[in-house]
């Protein structure tokens, strides 16, 4: 695992520059990225009973077909309710020819049985339009099925009650793919990079009360794309978690930038040393 994990660093260093638009825009789920002809920025947004409210954004790989990273802001009232809409489909705001088709899931090729993982999960995008939206293609890698049902799903439920316990809370899962040894195709015949591991980071924001000011705290996580087996998630998943530091270190990418606008760089560095 050390060893994918260093070559991480050179896989993922095209993404890791600093965008304008990540200050621009001010979000605090948002990494630094840079745009280039391989890697393409989208965000997605709905209108959900209360105007519009942005859902997701991801940064895409062109070449690999999958996203290095999406991001979303995660509180109670995003998570909303309502059933799984299956609505598998093309992302409207990106070509079809820059997508896989997965209306199926992955087909064969260097190795099989995978199927459509969600990085930003249908369980916390519950309203209709925004659950719509994360049956996007864009939003799914190659995931290991008993990963996707087992530790991974116990991750997104744990970082869930994690954003529901505080007042807000901010996400980025991403892919970690250090070559294109490992694919599966769609059913077009279009090559897709397997993920080698998945990287989870959330930031939690409680306000000032009785007990104190306002503080931020984050967690993060790095999960190999196979399978944990079927119980004992909790202890298997603290012996995954890692600091942001660690984490960014690892794929080359400033998780969240934003947070020093507002707390500064001592605090901010103080959050991503912690875990």
């Amino acid at each position: 695992m050390i060893f994918f994990l260093l070559m991480a660093m050179a896989a993922l260093s095209a993404a890791g520059q600093v965008s304008p638009k990540t200050a621009e825009l001010g979000w605090l789920e948002l990494p630094s990225f840079s745009e280039d002809p391989e890697h393409f920025f989208v965000s997605h947004y709905t209108d959900e009973y209360w105007g519009k409210q942005r859902n997701y954004s991801l940064f895409w790989d062109q070449n690999r077909l999958i996203p290095i990273w999406v991001a979303y802001p995660l509180n109670q009232k995003l998570i909303g309710k309502g059933p799984r809409s299956g609505a598998w489909q093309y992302d409207k705001f990106m070509a079809t020819k820059k997508q896989p088709n997965l209306k199926r899931t992955y087909q064969m090729g260097s190795v099989e049985g995978y199927i459509r993982g969600h990085l930003c999960p249908s369980n916390d995008r519950l309203k209709t339009g925004m659950n719509e939206q994360t049956f996007y293609f864009t939003n799914m890698a190659p995931q290991d099925p008993y990963l996707n049902g087992g530790l991974w799903a116990w991750l997104e439920e744990y970082v869930q009650q994690l954003a529901i316990s505080a007042c807000n809370a901010w996400v980025v899962t991403g892919c970690i793919d250090t070559d294109y040894s490992n694919w599966v195709t769609d059913v077009t015949g279009k090559h897709i990079a397997v993920p080698e591991a998945f990287f989870k980071a959330v930031l939690l924001y409680w306000p000032a009360d009785s007990n104190g000011g306002e503080r931020y705290e984050a967690h993060a996580w790095i999960v190999e794309n196979r399978s944990y087996g079927f119980s004992g998630f909790e202890q298997k998943a603290s012996a995954l978690e890692v600091s942001i530091d660690e984490l960014e270190a690892i794929i080359d990418l400033d998780l969240f930038p934003n947070l020093v606008r507002l707390v500064g760089a001592a605090a901010a560095e103080v959050v991503e040393a912690g875990k």
